[in-house]
């Protein structure tokens, strides 16, 4: 038998050896959920002995990590805005900065008890049409895929965070979009890596995360074209559109957005000074 400590220690250097760069924080998240206990935890419980069990499945999930699948892939868990949503290969794991998108919306949104219309376009694991739906808690949803595998995630996320009543989902493809409703919001988290920029992710990402979910066509740009000219007869006056964009793409996208009677409100940039999310409101 051994104790966490010995556990981390060991298997923290096993996924050193192959190459995981967040192989401290990779081991604890792991044994962390295998004790059932959280995190900052295991400190206190460096020198608790594992059952045969517990050892057996944390050699199995640390092999699963030493060949690249993600945490979130082998944990079928991510958090998002202070909540677990399950995950699998059908779809994208959330990332923390697709998060800025409701920021941003809750800046602007001045009465939260409004009844609002919100459309997710690429809805994905559902966990951006989900939190803002907890944030505007009178609100109704609708998420849009074209990946029924992806929706079949969405739908077990509704379920769990228990807003089946005030969210819908549709199979549709975003270039064959007819919806006749008009949103307050609409929100897309949509492909937008260059087919070179694919070519050059990590192995994490390229051999587990979905590419229909990640590339954007040959220039990056090609969902944003379809996404901008819908919302521009879909949304309402003074309605919002929130959007994650890729690397080098805001300055097309601004044209874009200009092009069609939208204004850019407010952006947010990161650390290496690219522009990672947009908020436009339609002025006509």
């Amino acid at each position: 038998m051994v104790t966490v400590l010995e556990a981390l220690t060991k298997n923290y250097k096993d996924l050193l050896n192959h190459s995981i760069q967040t192989a401290k924080i990779d081991a604890e998240v792991i044994l962390a959920d295998v004790l059932k206990i959280s995190r900052v935890n295991l400190i206190t419980k460096q020198n608790t002995s594992l059952d045969q069990e517990q050892e057996d499945l944390f050699a199995k999930l640390i092999k699963r990590r030493k060949q690249q699948e993600p945490v979130a892939y082998i944990l079928n868990k991510k958090e998002f805005w202070n909540e677990n949503y399950y995950v699998d290969k059908r779809v994208l794991i959330p990332r923390p900065e697709t998060e800025i998108l409701i920021e941003m919306l809750l800046k602007k949104v001045k009465d939260k008890s409004k009844v609002f219309q919100i459309l997710d376009l690429g809805c994905g694991s559902g966990c951006l049409l989900i939190s803002c739906l907890k944030e505007f808690n009178k609100s109704l949803g609708l998420g849009i895929d074209i990946s029924s595998l992806a929706l079949e995630v969405a739908k077990k996320n509704i379920q769990t965070h228990k807003i089946n009543s005030r969210a819908k989902l549709l199979k549709l493809d975003l270039f064959k979009l007819d919806i006749k409703k008009k949103f307050d919001f609409i929100l897309s988290n949509p492909p937008y890596l260059t087919s070179s920029e694919y070519r050059n992710l990590s192995k994490d990402v390229k051999d587990y995360e979905p590419k229909q979910a990640l590339v954007g066509g040959f220039d990056g740009i090609l969902y944003y074209k379809k996404i901008i000219s819908f919302s521009k007869s879909s949304l309402k006056k003074n309605g919002f559109l929130a959007l994650e964009i890729g690397d080098g793409q805001y300055k097309e996208i601004k044209k874009l957005l200009t092009n069609h009677s939208f204004r850019v409100l407010d952006k947010y940039q990161l650390i290496d000074g690219e522009i990672r999310c947009i908020l436009a409101s339609k002025i006509e």
